[in-house]
């Protein structure tokens, strides 16, 4: 098992200046910058050496705008939120890599999947084919709490009168920090031109090593 995946488990619960790395494959820009983005702009979290290795360096953040409430509203016909600490901060990341210290030039996305296809469809908002696998996001809780519901929608495909049920089930249960989301497409539904949607997701957080995630670059 590589050394990085042991290093994502331990991030969620070692505090954000533990670094944790592990290599892209086939890196060929130097040396760059990893960073997300806040309120404010970029912020780095970590570097792609010369060699491709990857080195995260969480930070602490400075001020998040959004919550868990409202990232998770009530969506089982209720008024009740499905979330323990609607207040806590909440700050998702989608992470990218460009040269300089504030990323001046954006070289690309990067991604932690299971598999190139899930990352391709991850990557696309959806454009591109579902496969089964998981997609991995980090994220940053302000203090512990947990998110339980079950979201079902009726979603259409653009294809004729085409549709299914899309099916979210949310058994989220947070550290205080930085924690590992782990997003397990576990049925597909095609339609009738072959494309295939998402049609059934579990979201839990990921409890120790996680063998299945691999890092992607997808180059601008």
């Amino acid at each position: 098992m590589r050394t990085t995946l042991l290093a994502l488990a331990l991030a969620l619960a070692l505090p954000a200046s533990v670094s944790a790395g592990d290599r892209l494959e086939n890196w060929s820009h130097g040396e760059a910058t990893i960073y997300t983005h806040d309120q404010g702009g970029p912020v780095a979290v970590g570097q792609v050496k010369a060699d491709g290795q990857l080195v995260f360096d969480w930070p602490e953040p400075a001020g998040v705008g959004q919550t868990l409430g409202q990232t998770y509203p009530p969506c089982d016909g209720t008024d009740t939120s499905p979330v323990s600490a609607p207040d806590a901060a909440f700050w998702p990341t989608s992470l990218f890599v460009g040269k300089g210290k504030a990323a001046d030039r954006e070289l690309g996305s990067l991604h932690l999947a299971s598999s190139a296809e899930v990352m391709a469809w991850q990557s696309s908002y959806g454009q591109k084919d579902a496969a089964d696998g998981t997609w991995f996001q980090y994220v940053y809780v302000g203090e512990p709490a947990s998110v339980e519901t079950q979201c079902r929608m009726p979603t259409y495909t653009g294809e004729g009168e085409d549709n299914y049920e899309q099916v979210t089930e949310y058994n989220l249960y947070f550290e205080k920090g930085w924690n590992l989301m782990r997003n397990d497409i576990t049925r597909l539904h095609a339609a009738p031109s072959g494309k295939k949607h998402a049609a059934s997701t579990r979201v839990s957080v990921q409890q120790g090593p996680a063998g299945d995630a691999r890092w992607f670059f997808l180059a601008y």
